[in-house]
Protein backbone atom coordinates (compact mmCIF):
# COMPACT_ATOMS: atom_id res chain seq x y z
CA UNK A 1 0.00 0.00 0.00
CA UNK A 2 1.41 3.39 -0.95
CA UNK A 3 1.28 6.43 1.35
CA UNK A 4 -1.79 7.90 -0.39
CA UNK A 5 -3.80 4.71 0.11
CA UNK A 6 -3.06 4.80 3.85
CA UNK A 7 -5.31 7.84 4.14
CA UNK A 8 -8.94 6.61 4.33
CA UNK A 9 -11.19 7.83 1.52
CA UNK A 10 -13.54 9.71 3.87
CA UNK A 11 -10.59 11.50 5.48
CA UNK A 12 -9.19 12.47 2.05
CA UNK A 13 -12.59 13.94 1.15
CA UNK A 14 -12.87 15.89 4.39
CA UNK A 15 -9.35 17.29 4.06
CA UNK A 16 -9.78 18.28 0.41
CA UNK A 17 -13.18 19.88 1.07
CA UNK A 18 -11.80 21.75 4.06
CA UNK A 19 -8.99 23.23 1.99
CA UNK A 20 -11.34 24.18 -0.86
CA UNK A 21 -13.63 26.00 1.55
CA UNK A 22 -10.63 27.90 2.99
CA UNK A 23 -9.33 28.91 -0.45
CA UNK A 24 -11.27 32.21 -0.71
CA UNK A 25 -9.71 33.40 2.54
CA UNK A 26 -6.20 32.38 1.48
CA UNK A 27 -6.18 34.24 -1.80
CA UNK A 28 -8.09 37.17 -0.30
CA UNK A 29 -5.28 37.59 2.25
CA UNK A 30 -2.61 37.17 -0.43
CA UNK A 31 -4.08 39.47 -3.08
CA UNK A 32 -6.73 41.73 -1.65
CA UNK A 33 -4.52 44.34 0.00
CA UNK A 34 -2.73 45.21 -3.23
CA UNK A 35 -5.77 45.13 -5.51
CA UNK A 36 -8.55 47.59 -6.22
CA UNK A 37 -11.68 46.31 -4.41
CA UNK A 38 -13.92 46.39 -7.46
CA UNK A 39 -11.37 44.60 -9.67
CA UNK A 40 -10.63 42.03 -6.99
CA UNK A 41 -14.32 41.27 -6.43
CA UNK A 42 -14.89 40.84 -10.18
CA UNK A 43 -11.93 38.47 -10.58
CA UNK A 44 -13.07 36.52 -7.52
CA UNK A 45 -16.60 36.21 -8.97
CA UNK A 46 -15.32 34.88 -12.30
CA UNK A 47 -13.20 32.22 -10.58
CA UNK A 48 -16.10 31.01 -8.43
CA UNK A 49 -18.57 31.11 -11.31
CA UNK A 50 -16.34 28.58 -13.04
CA UNK A 51 -16.28 26.38 -9.95
CA UNK A 52 -20.08 26.70 -9.74
CA UNK A 53 -20.34 25.09 -13.16
CA UNK A 54 -18.65 22.01 -11.71
CA UNK A 55 -21.89 21.35 -9.83
CA UNK A 56 -23.51 20.56 -13.19
CA UNK A 57 -20.58 18.33 -14.14
CA UNK A 58 -21.01 16.33 -10.93
CA UNK A 59 -24.80 16.11 -11.33
CA UNK A 60 -24.55 14.90 -14.93
CA UNK A 61 -21.75 12.43 -14.13
CA UNK A 62 -23.95 10.74 -11.53
CA UNK A 63 -27.22 10.97 -13.44
CA UNK A 64 -28.95 13.30 -11.00
CA UNK A 65 -32.32 14.45 -12.31
CA UNK A 66 -32.74 18.23 -12.70
CA UNK A 67 -36.15 18.59 -14.36
CA UNK A 68 -37.95 20.56 -11.64
CA UNK A 69 -37.12 22.91 -8.74
CA UNK A 70 -36.88 20.11 -6.17
CA UNK A 71 -34.51 18.07 -8.34
CA UNK A 72 -32.39 21.14 -9.11
CA UNK A 73 -32.12 21.95 -5.39
CA UNK A 74 -31.25 18.33 -4.53
CA UNK A 75 -28.56 18.13 -7.23
CA UNK A 76 -27.14 21.52 -6.23
CA UNK A 77 -27.00 20.67 -2.52
CA UNK A 78 -25.55 17.18 -3.04
CA UNK A 79 -22.85 18.33 -5.48
CA UNK A 80 -22.01 21.31 -3.28
CA UNK A 81 -21.58 18.97 -0.33
CA UNK A 82 -19.26 16.81 -2.44
CA UNK A 83 -17.10 19.90 -3.05
CA UNK A 84 -17.26 21.47 0.42
CA UNK A 85 -17.63 18.41 2.63
CA UNK A 86 -19.64 17.64 5.73
CA UNK A 87 -19.44 21.24 6.96
CA UNK A 88 -22.09 22.03 4.34
CA UNK A 89 -25.44 21.04 5.85
CA UNK A 90 -28.81 21.74 4.31
CA UNK A 91 -32.54 21.04 4.24
CA UNK A 92 -34.88 21.16 1.25
CA UNK A 93 -38.63 21.64 1.37
CA UNK A 94 -41.19 22.33 -1.30
CA UNK A 95 -42.69 25.78 -0.86
CA UNK A 96 -45.00 26.22 -3.84
CA UNK A 97 -45.73 25.00 -7.33
CA UNK A 98 -42.31 24.19 -8.79
CA UNK A 99 -40.60 26.20 -6.05
CA UNK A 100 -38.30 24.93 -3.29
CA UNK A 101 -36.76 26.48 -0.20
CA UNK A 102 -33.16 25.46 0.38
CA UNK A 103 -31.95 26.20 3.89
CA UNK A 104 -28.25 25.96 4.56
CA UNK A 105 -27.75 25.37 8.27
CA UNK A 106 -23.97 25.17 8.17
CA UNK A 107 -21.62 26.70 5.58
CA UNK A 108 -18.07 25.44 5.14
CA UNK A 109 -16.74 28.80 3.96
CA UNK A 110 -18.22 30.62 6.95
CA UNK A 111 -16.80 27.93 9.24
CA UNK A 112 -13.31 28.51 7.79
CA UNK A 113 -13.69 32.30 8.10
CA UNK A 114 -14.67 32.01 11.75
CA UNK A 115 -11.78 29.62 12.46
CA UNK A 116 -9.39 32.14 10.89
CA UNK A 117 -11.05 34.98 12.84
CA UNK A 118 -11.95 36.68 9.56
CA UNK A 119 -15.17 38.40 8.63
CA UNK A 120 -17.61 35.73 7.37
CA UNK A 121 -19.02 38.32 4.97
CA UNK A 122 -15.95 37.60 2.82
CA UNK A 123 -17.66 34.35 1.78
CA UNK A 124 -20.73 36.12 0.40
CA UNK A 125 -19.28 37.27 -2.95
CA UNK A 126 -17.81 33.81 -3.53
CA UNK A 127 -20.98 31.96 -2.55
CA UNK A 128 -23.28 34.07 -4.70
CA UNK A 129 -21.00 33.72 -7.73
CA UNK A 130 -20.79 29.96 -7.19
CA UNK A 131 -24.52 29.39 -6.64
CA UNK A 132 -25.72 31.81 -9.33
CA UNK A 133 -23.59 29.94 -11.89
CA UNK A 134 -24.45 26.46 -10.60
CA UNK A 135 -28.25 26.66 -10.69
CA UNK A 136 -28.68 27.67 -14.35
CA UNK A 137 -25.94 25.22 -15.31
CA UNK A 138 -28.08 22.48 -13.77
CA UNK A 139 -31.22 23.76 -15.51
CA UNK A 140 -31.30 27.12 -17.29
CA UNK A 141 -34.99 27.48 -16.46
CA UNK A 142 -34.26 28.02 -12.73
CA UNK A 143 -32.73 30.78 -10.61
CA UNK A 144 -32.09 31.50 -6.94
CA UNK A 145 -33.76 34.13 -4.79
CA UNK A 146 -31.80 34.95 -1.63
CA UNK A 147 -33.67 35.60 1.61
CA UNK A 148 -31.02 35.32 4.35
CA UNK A 149 -27.31 34.60 4.70
CA UNK A 150 -25.12 33.02 7.37
CA UNK A 151 -22.21 35.16 6.19
CA UNK A 152 -24.29 38.27 6.96
CA UNK A 153 -24.78 37.10 10.54
CA UNK A 154 -28.11 35.30 10.22
CA UNK A 155 -28.65 31.81 11.65
CA UNK A 156 -29.05 30.15 8.23
CA UNK A 157 -28.92 30.84 4.53
CA UNK A 158 -32.33 30.70 2.99
CA UNK A 159 -32.71 30.63 -0.77
CA UNK A 160 -35.56 29.72 -3.05
CA UNK A 161 -35.05 27.76 -6.25
CA UNK A 162 -37.74 28.87 -8.64
CA UNK A 163 -38.46 29.20 -12.35
CA UNK A 164 -36.47 31.95 -14.07
CA UNK A 165 -39.73 33.26 -15.53
CA UNK A 166 -40.76 34.37 -11.98
CA UNK A 167 -37.72 36.58 -11.32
Amino acid sequence: MDAFERIPVDVRWKLAARELSALPLAYRRAIRDGADDQLYNEVERVVWQELGKEVGVIARAFGMPVGNAHEVAEAFAAATRVLFGPDYQYEIRDSGPDEVDLTIRKCAMVERAEEAEENPLAACNVCHAFANAAIPDLNRNYVLKYRSSICAGESACSVTVRPASRK
